[in-house]
Parts: structure tokens; C-alpha cells; sequence
């Protein structure tokens, strides 16, 4: 009689798997007492097996199906490995498994050797790494990382060498928390401010680690009080850790010096600062009826498969070129002076590379080399000064430059990003000039109250 009921209870089971999930999931029990699941891939002969941390018992049975319900979209959607895929179902119940192997971070961190002077070395290294990251069917981490230039995915991965050569020792942290406390020791002489970003860095692996790969909630990474300690305290203010604004004079002098000199970069610049681009938004410009409209260089799982439409930029002129922004149009449109060789390089590569980083980077490059915007950046008051400080003047002409500012979410939208990002990028820019010219203003508009 008791193995009439098992029969019953397995085959009820199998039953029920089939029509929830469809032909092509089995279960077994194997001599270990614990449940064996194999998946038949369709029109193919291959099949794939793993051993869930199940006893193959009747009480079980739901807790089989939910197993399945869970590793079944990732087998079949997200064409994980089965035995990845029961890696992640079986992640959420090991939360205080402290002997559970870390190895799996090197799934989806896995990043290109470093160079290496023997080339064939190297070759080597990078066929390996190739080879590795083909054979892998896990999504990786850089690769939601979009838009970098070379030297920021070079910074990523910097911050994931150590993080990685850490958590494959022998001895390595088995929590989040022991693991970026650990990091920490090594950092060496660096700012807070530098500090700071390498902690994010690792904080985010962590994060993304369990979100997306169903790592264990040990890994959590460590609470805001505790970066801050390690961070240590900076001596800069919030307003002087934000990259300060160009002054409208030497916009003004560094668009005369271009337009006379080098009339490419003259329009690349105007359209930078005219209109407050991004620099790599150069590569997605179109005008339409005497209007600039930007598309999109900034991708994140939260809008890539989202239908998104063209933005349209507005002129923010300078006050002693009241009609730059309409010539600026023109002479984009009509392509009788086109943007320099070396954006227009970088922009025919963006597809390549699935990156706008690098049209950026070649538009700081030339500007670097200017003679009035070296001397602009040479100055002990702009010493701070970079390239997206032109951008920058942008939202703060938006709020300072007229009697009648421009609200915040319109400039956000113009800026083409949200509210709380304008806040905490612009919402502090001030000088004594600006705070001066706003009490003017509220000096010749006063009644009494």
C-alpha cells in the first residue's frame, strides 16, 4: 500500500510539471534520497541533469514545482545552463551558508588579461579569455555597463581585478561586508573622493551579483555607515566636488578663438555649450524643420527595450551672439562645415564598439590642445574646469542668466535627464556674481508686505 501512494504521489507530480511547465521536464529520485531534474532540450538530442538540495519525498512536491517554476524561464528564455540556472534557485536558501563556493562570481565578472609586453603572451591570454567568455551562457557585467570611454572601462576594470583576485583565495570573505572592509585596507594613499568610487564599484557588483545572479543574501553589501568609515571624510564641500560651469566671458573668448581658427571644432563646441549636449550626444544629432533634435546615448535595463522618441534641444545664447544657436543649426545642416575627423571617426565606430564613450573622448582630446582653452583651464580659479563644463553652463544659464529662470523640470528635460539628477548636479551651482544679480533683481521688483 505505502508504495501504491509513492507511485501515486511521483506520478501525480509528473503530471502536474507537464502542464504547468510544458513536455520536457523530468524528475527522479536518485539513491542519495534527494531529486534528480533533467530537462530534454526541444528538437534536439541533448539533455542536461542536476541534483537539486530536494529529498525526493511527498512533502517536497511543492517545493519541486516551485524549483522548476523558477529555473524554467532561465533554461528556457534566458538560455542559462541547467546547472546554472539551479545554481541561482538554490542561491536563495543559502543566505547563511558561509562554505558555499565563490567561484561563481567569475561567471559574469570576467574581464579581458592584463597587457603584457611578451606578445605572445598576451595572445595567449586573450584567446583564453575569448574562449571563456564564449563558452559562458551568463550575461555579463560590463555589459551593462554602456556608453564608456576606454579609460572608464579600463577604470571598471581595475576596480574588478582586486575584487575578483580576493574572492578566489583559498581564504577569501564569505560575506559582502568582510569582502569590501578587506578591499579597503589596500587602498593605499587615495582621497575619500577616490575612495569612494571604488567602494561604489564593488558595492554595485555585490548588489547586481544578487539581483541578477540570485547570489546569496550574504553578499549584501556593507550599510551606508560603514562605506562612509571607510571612505573617511573629505575636505571638499558638495559644491566644490561638482566639475564647475565655463564663465559666459570665456565661452565667449574660446567660440571667437575656434570660430577664426579651427571652425569644426567651433561648431562642435558651440553645439556642446549652446545647447547643453552631452559631449557624445555629437553623434546622434538630426535637425528637423530649423529645429535640433538629439537621440539616445544612454542605455540601462530600466529603458533599452522601451520605445523612446528624439529629444528636442533648446539655444541658451551668448548674450553678445543673440542668433548663434539658429547659425549653429545651419551650419550643421548644411554640412558646409562638418565636426572634426576625429569625432567623426569615433562616431563611425559606435555601432563596432556598441559605445558612445569614445566620441567623447575625442572631442576632450582636441580641445585639450587649444591654445585660449588651455589657458582658460590654467587659472588658479578654474582649475576644475573639463570638458562637460560646458554643458554645465548650460543649466546654469537656465537658473541665473535671466530675470525669468527657466523651472527645473524644464531644464531637466531639455538636459534630458530626470529632476532628482538636475538637483544633484546643478542644484548647487552659485557665485557671488550670480547671488549679487539675483538680489538686484529681487531689489527692482520689490512691494510691501
Amino acid at each position: 500500500m505505502a508504495n501504491s501512494n509513492r507511485v501515486s504521489w511521483e506520478t501525480d507530480l509528473r503530471k502536474s510539471i507537464r502542464s504547468n511547465y510544458g513536455q520536457g521536464w523530468t524528475v527522479i529520485g536518485e539513491n542519495s534520497g534527494r531529486t534528480k531534474l533533467t530537462y530534454q532540450y526541444p528538437n534536439e538530442a541533448r539533455k542536461a541533469s542536476n541534483t537539486l538540495s530536494l529529498e525526493w519525498k511527498k512533502t517536497n512536491g511543492l517545493q519541486i514545482l516551485k524549483a522548476i517554476e523558477f529555473i524554467n524561464p532561465l533554461v528556457r528564455i534566458e538560455n542559462l545552463t541547467l546547472k546554472e540556472a539551479a545554481r541561482r534557485w538554490k542561491a536563495q536558501f543559502v543566505g547563511d551558508d558561509i562554505k558555499a563556493p565563490n567561484k561563481a562570481w567569475k561567471d559574469f565578472l570576467i574581464i579581458p588579461p592584463k597587457f603584457s609586453y611578451d606578445k605572445k603572451e598576451y595572445q595567449k591570454a586573450y584567446k583564453e579569455y575569448e574562449a571563456e567568455l564564449k563558452a559562458t551562457s551568463v550575461d555579463q557585467f560590463m555589459a551593462k555597463l554602456q556608453g564608456l570611454t576606454s579609460k572608464t572601462e579600463k577604470d571598471w576594470f581595475s576596480r574588478i581585478r582586486p575584487f575578483l583576485e580576493l574572492i578566489s583565495k583559498r581564504n577569501a570573505p564569505k560575506t559582502g561586508e568582510e569582502l569590501v572592509k578587506e578591499l579597503a585596507r589596500d587602498f593605499g594613499d587615495i582621497t575619500p573622493d577616490q575612495k569612494k568610487r571604488y567602494l561604489n564599484a564593488w558595492c554595485e557588483i555585490l548588489t547586481y551579483g544578487i539581483e541578477r545572479h540570485s547570489m546569496p543574501k550574504r553578499w549584501t553589501p556593507p550599510n551606508e555607515n560603514i562605506i562612509k568609515e571607510l571612505r573617511g571624510i573629505s575636505n571638499r564641500t558638495k559644491q566644490e566636488a561638482l566639475t564647475p560651469y565655463i564663465k559666459e566671458n570665456d565661452l565667449f573668448a574660446l567660440l571667437d578663438d575656434l570660430e577664426s581658427s579651427d571652425p569644426e571644432m567651433f561648431l562642435a563646441t558651440g553645439l556642446i555649450s549652446i545647447f547643453g549636449l552631452r559631449i557624445a550626444e555629437l553623434a546622434v544629432l538630426k535637425v528637423r524643420e530649423g529645429n535640433l533634435y538629439v537621440g539616445h546615448v544612454k542605455n540601462n535595463r530600466n529603458t533599452t527595450n522601451k520605445k523612446r522618441t528624439d529629444r528636442r534641444v533648446f539655444a541658451m545664447d551668448l548674450i553678445e551672439k543673440p542668433n548663434l544657436g539658429k547659425k549653429l543649426i545651419s551650419l550643421y545642416k548644411s554640412e558646409l562645415i562638418k565636426l572634426p575627423k576625429t569625432i567623426l571617426n569615433q562616431i563611425k565606430l559606435v555601432e563596432k564598439k556598441r559605445s558612445f564613450g569614445d566620441v567623447g573622448q575625442a572631442f576632450t582630446d582636441k580641445l585639450s590642445k587649444n591654445k585660449t582653452w588651455i589657458e582658460i583651464t590654467s587659472r588658479k580659479k578654474n582649475k576644475d574646469i573639463t570638458a562637460y563644463s560646458l554643458r554645465h553652463r548650460f543649466a546654469h544659464q537656465c537658473h541665473k542668466g535671466s530675470g525669468n529662470p527657466i523651472s527645473i523640470k524644464d531644464a531637466a528635460a531639455a538636459m534630458g535627464h530626470s529632476v532628482n539628477t538636475h538637483m544633484n548636479s546643478y542644484g548647487s551651482y552659485t557665485d557671488e556674481l550670480a547671488v549679487e544679480k539675483a538680489f538686484e533683481r529681487h531689489a527692482e521688483n520689490r512691494i510691501e508686505a
